[in-house]
């Protein structure tokens, strides 16, 4: 027979555990995310790099696939909508906001693991060697 202590045991872990998982956002809407001001996507970045960096190696991972696999869901159109939009925003907000922007970058980078930050390295150096073609080819659905 089951004892109760290790019944309650076993339902307070699968608390516990799913109360971590829910602590990572679910990544935005693309085609939502396009049309908030820099002050609100900085807000939601920070928010979601705080949450990330409180989750594991693993939770991350998953994070990051999960958002790709969004914008590989879009059709090429919206694709290409949410590209050129962020391009522009990009080109239009200020030198002081584009600091800020990066500073928050690097001081999310400097809170992965080691290993990860390897990761992150070798895949933009990856991007940086692709050719506009194969960039362009990146999102594609495989036939």
């Amino acid at each position: 027979m089951i004892s109760k202590k290790w019944v309650v045991g076993a339902l307070f872990s699968v608390a516990v555990i799913s109360l971590a998982a829910a602590a990572l956002p679910e990544p935005p809407n693309p085609l939502a995310n396009i049309n908030l001001t820099f002050d609100q996507r900085f807000e939601q970045m920070k928010q979601i790099d705080a949450a990330l960096l409180k989750a594991t190696p693993e939770e991350r991972k998953a994070y990051w696939h999960q958002r790709r696999d969004q914008m590989k869901a879009l059709s090429p159109e919206d694709r290409k909508l949410v590209q050129e939009k962020m391009k522009a925003q990009w080109r239009s907000i200020t030198h002081e906001q584009k600091e800020k922007m990066k500073a928050e970058k690097k001081y999310f980078f400097d809170g992965l693991t080691p290993e990860e930050q390897a990761e992150i390295k070798a895949r933009r150096a990856k991007w940086d060697n692709m050719s506009p073609e194969e960039k362009q080819n990146r999102f594609k659905k495989p036939s």
